[in-house]
């Protein structure tokens, strides 16, 4: 049997989990499942059970890899500066970082302290699980503040918890981990950065090394070449060669400003979404920027977003927030007639700029800015009338993919509510004295929740609402022959959602298109409709982004086709060279046509010769190369190159109408 088909291995009551694949012939695994818990494979079995492996090379291997790695960065740090103070090393989704406490580090320092973690990983120190009690721990850890204050944070008074050691080195944490600092010969130290302690700017300042680990030296090879075509793919640099957009740290820092080439690119996308709107039945709307912040706090988001949130104080002493989110808007313009229930759906969109304070360490490109702008979509139903639009929702992910990327993996996730913990979402609980319903949400910093009718505490919360929301949503994906992931716990404060991630050229996986059910901002507002009884019933909202944000999205964009763009979001779609100065005028002429047709063209007239203008255009990326002399001039014709370098003449009106169509039909790939 291949180490692949080995699934589960049967452990003997006394023996570990080592000594139980070790007898099953398994040897990539870094630790071991049981009934869906992680356990490090020094774990030895009370009774007779059966284990699956987590292997190396899988998701969750990598996931324990990298965070020994960060150990193995921590240990590394305090043998060469034993002054440093680590605070915490979690795994990310391509490596890890540890924060220390410890003098500034530069490139030089990078490669000793990867040096030094290279030879702790020869030495393969076992990794050791220890179980202290908490006076144990604080006296182990008391020379170290903030792993001093987490062991307060979170081991009770009389309580113990454990420490993972290899050698002199020990680190309080819970785990999994590797067996040996051997399994982490193939980590490669990557960046540094600097962040605060508990990302508050009045805290400490301490410096974030961040670095990658994997199964093998092959694999991350790979990834070290990716990295560097990511870096040569980065959008903040070919923004820049492109001439797309700018950033001004000093005047605007966070908010992208959009230039000409840039505004094409974002007009191309935001048409081609308001036309998808349109088919599918959604109504354009405009919102205002800036709303008193009596909005916020009757939506929810004051409770969930105050902190990011831009806020001020007008001299009349009235309270203003700058929109967050777009969805109060568009329930003001949903709330300002009644609506009978042969009116819905209501739907409505908007291409909603947002803004949100973001801090200047965590603000990047246009991945992440303060502003940006969601193609947003907010839908007024029926119960009966969820799963149809949750359906069409979806028919329009797949078109937008299919359109913009041509061929793209997709994949869908279901995000439900985390049940333990109603206190982070908008929830109705039930007085268990006299059954008074409160819709409201809690926080965990508030003081406890009472029930306004009787003052009881005894209040429990009713999930029925939040349930049959996941179930639309699951039915839905169903129905559309899906697959997807159900992950509790990541819910939207309001409601679940469906988030949508694409996998770019480069492998990488963004999250971009999402789709949430929302019971409670409709209550919040007294929104409601007019049924067949005559009677007031509950509205349903449907919030969507297909893009999610045009910043997130463009970003992608660009770093996936590397600014080579299909032809329709091309900013310079025919760039004219002619072969001499003599055939100026022929040039100025086919600039007049293509233009004239709606094709976005541009002839290069300056004095530098015919093969240094095309070397000088190369990084605006045009889509076509239209070279014209002698033979073009008297056929009426054209020569084309496209991004292959491949060469065809065509006449001048059959260029024109070929490339009409590769724009028009919004083709993903070059036809001439």
């Amino acid at each position: 049997m291949s180490q692949q088909e080995i699934q589960k291995v049967e452990v003997k009551k006394g023996e570990s989990f080592a000594e139980a694949l070790k007898r099953r012939g398994v040897k990539d695994a870094v630790a071991a499942s049981l009934d869906g818990k992680e356990l490090d494979l020094t774990t030895t079995a009370d009774q007779d059970i059966t284990i699956m492996p987590i292997r190396a090379g899988s998701p969750e291997g990598l996931r324990i890899l990298r965070h020994s790695a960060a150990h193995l960065l921590a240990d590394a740090v305090t043998e060469l500066f034993p002054e440093a103070k680590p605070n915490a090393g979690p795994p990310t989704d391509d490596g890890f970082y540890y924060d220390i406490m410890m003098e500034p580090v530069n490139q030089e320092t990078l490669e000793r302290i990867e040096k030094r973690m290279k030879e702790i990983a020869a030495r393969n120190i076992p990794i050791i699980r220890e179980i202290h009690t908490k006076n144990e721990l604080k006296d182990m850890f008391r020379g170290n503040p903030f792993k001093s204050e987490k062991i307060e944070e979170s081991v009770p008074d009389g309580g113990s918890s454990s420490v993972y050691r290899q050698g002199n080195f020990a680190d309080f944490c819970r785990g999994p981990h590797v067996p040996s600092t051997g399994f982490l010969r193939n980590i490669k130290l990557l960046s540094v950065a600097s962040a605060h302690y508990k990302g508050e700017d009045q805290n400490p300042e301490l410096v974030r090394i961040y670095g990658t680990a994997f199964e093998s030296d092959d694999s991350l090879k790979r990834f070290l070449k990716n990295r560097e075509e990511a870096a040569k793919r980065d959008h903040r640099r070919i923004g820049q060669e492109m001439d797309l957009f700018v950033f001004n740290s000093e005047r605007a820092p966070g908010f992208p400003f959009y230039t000409p080439n840039g505004t094409i690119l974002k007009n191309e996308l935001t048409q081609f979404m308001r036309e998808l709107n349109r088919e599918y039945g959604w109504e354009d709307v405009q919102t205002p920027h800036i709303f008193r912040d009596t909005i916020w706090k009757q939506s929810g988001h004051y409770a969930k977003y105050k902190e990011n949130m831009f806020l001020f104080t007008l001299p009349d002493g009235d309270n203003y927030g700058v929109k967050p989110m777009n969805c109060p808007g568009h329930i003001i313009i949903f709330e300002r007639t009644p609506k009978s229930y042969r009116e819905l759906p209501v739907l409505y969109s908007e291409p909603g700029t947002v803004y949100r304070y973001e801090k200047s360490g965590e603000v990047g490109g246009l991945t992440r800015p303060r502003m940006f702008t969601v193609d947003d979509g907010h839908g007024f139903l029926r119960p009966d009338q969820i799963l149809n639009e949750i359906s069409r929702v979806i028919e329009m992910i797949r078109r937008t993919f299919d359109t913009v990327f041509g061929s793209m993996e997709l994949t869908f996730e279901l995000s439900a509510i985390d049940r333990d913990k109603p206190e982070n979402y908008l929830i109705r609980y039930i007085c268990q004295k006299c059954g008074y319903q409160i819709e409201t949400r809690r926080s965990s910093m508030e003081d406890t929740l009472s029930c306004p009718e009787c003052s009881s505490t005894d209040l429990e919360p009713d999930f029925s609402l939040w349930d049959e929301a996941t179930d639309q949503l699951r039915t839905a994906l169903q129905k559309s022959g899906i697959p997807f992931k159900e992950i509790p716990g990541e819910a939207a404060f309001y409601g679940p959602k469906i988030d949508v991630h694409i996998r770019d050229a480069l492998g990488r996986s963004w999250q971009l298109s999402t789709i949430q059910v929302d019971f409670f901002m409709p209550s919040n507002f007294g929104l409601y409709y007019i049924n067949q009884e005559s009677k007031h019933d509950r509205i349903i909202m449907l919030h969507r982004a297909i893009f999610g944000s045009y910043e997130r999205f463009m970003a992608i964009l660009i770093e996936h086709f590397a600014g080579k763009f299909p032809t329709w979001l091309s900013p310079l779609q025919a760039y004219i060279v002619p072969v001499s100065e003599k055939f100026s005028e022929y040039a100025l002429r086919v600039e007049r046509e293509f233009r004239n047709a709606g094709i976005r063209a541009k002839a290069d007239l300056s004095s530098e010769t015919m093969n240094k203008k095309i070397k000088m255009i190369r990084q605006m990326r045009p889509s076509y190369v239209i070279v014209v002399g002698e033979r073009e001039e008297s056929q009426n014709s054209v020569t084309l190159r496209n991004r292959d370098n491949t060469q065809s003449e065509r006449s001048l009106p059959d260029a024109i109408d070929l490339m009409r169509k590769e724009i028009r039909e919004r083709l993903p790939s070059q036809t001439l």
